[in-house]
């Protein structure tokens, strides 16, 4: 199932719901299925009022309320398809809205917002060797992002007036689907509901004047530093997470090449080591960044976003987005940084 957070563009985003991607190219609307599906087929007179209850606005909703959503949101994808091959696209729910969206109509909405985004760093080595980094290697690198970072697949990222140095980062992203706390190896897998592809964009001369004091925020947590979508595709899907390509372009141009197979860290060892804290379902895990970074190519500085510029994040198997760079229209900023 490819799980995304829609609403068509006739709509404003406040009508944004839970969706389900069907034959590659329509959006079915859950909610209003199951609603459906309640009264017509289980004789349920609220149906409506079921169906709201049972499958909330959010993933990280669904996620949390556990089995009886997860099994609404399965009997509404089923529902679904079956109501498509009995009466094509122009299907409608209870109350004569559309039940399909053609996928050139759907405004698409980042697909899971959790508790918070892990991101973990220097997780390949051609990635270290590129930064010129030292490592020990002892344990995972990783950070929070702020929820107030993450933006859907076809939202625009903005370059802050702070930075010349905008970089992408195109990383697997893997979803927690229900809370745990020291997770062992060997049941990493059974806690993931699913992946995503994210980018953890980062304004690279911000990161080196914070880092010289011993840290690291803003370079990371500017708003809209965290693409995801264009979906989350359960795990069911996806047969081996640690071999699947991880691509980025900008303007058509390849940047990165990498493979899973190559973390030195996999995700059953990164869900061991950062489930020592309180996983919540819905959290996101970014698995860490392959070589091809605009950083590595320094002292050229061409390779660095800037307006204008169409970056496209992408992952095997589990999905691409493409989002164009634009310039922070801000007129007056809080902060002078120092040159």
């Amino acid at each position: 199932m490819k799980f995304v957070r829609f609403n068509n563009f006739s709509e404003t985003s406040t009508f944004a719901r839970p969706g389900v991607v069907l034959d590659g190219n329509l959006t079915g609307d859950l909610r209003a299925a199951y609603a459906r599906l309640r009264v017509e087929e289980q004789n349920d007179p609220k149906g409506r009022q079921t169906a709201a209850y049972v499958i909330p606005g959010h993933l990280r909703e669904i996620l949390a309320a556990g089995e009886p959503s997860l099994t609404a949101v399965d009997q509404a994808h089923k529902y679904l398809k079956k109501i498509l091959k009995k009466e094509g696209r122009k299907a409608k729910g209870l109350d004569g809205e559309v039940l399909f969206t053609p996928w050139k109509e759907t405004r698409l909405h980042a697909p899971i917002r959790g508790n918070k985004v892990i991101a973990v760093g220097r997780n390949y080595a051609e990635h270290i060797a590129e930064g010129s980094l030292k490592m020990s290697m002892k344990v995972p690198s990783a950070w929070i992002k702020a929820n107030s970072t993450v933006i859907g697949p076809q939202r625009a990222i903005t370059k802050p007036k702070a930075t010349k140095k905008l970089d992408y980062e195109c990383e697997l992203a893997i979803v927690i689907g229900e809370d745990c706390k020291n997770v062992p190896e060997k049941n990493a897998y059974d806690v993931i509901f699913g992946y995503t592809v994210g980018n953890d964009i980062s304004a690279r001369d911000i990161v080196q004047m914070e880092r010289a004091e011993g840290n690291q925020l803003l370079g990371k947590m500017f708003d809209t530093f965290c693409p995801i979508g264009p979906w989350v595709i359960t795990k069911d899907e996806i047969k081996n997470p640690m071999n699947l390509k991880v691509i980025s372009k900008v303007n058509g141009k390849l940047r990165q090449n990498g493979n899973t197979k190559n973390m030195i860290w996999n995700v059953p060892q990164l869900i061991a080591f950062l489930s020592q804290m309180t996983l919540h379902a819905g959290d996101v895990i970014l698995t860490g960044t392959p070589s091809g970074v605009a950083k590595g190519k320094e002292p050229d500085q061409s390779w660095y976003l800037k307006p204008g510029d169409k970056l496209t994040s992408e992952v095997e198997k589990v999905g691409s987005m493409t989002q164009e760079i634009v310039a922070d229209k801000t007129k007056k900023t809080s902060w002078t940084w120092p040159k």
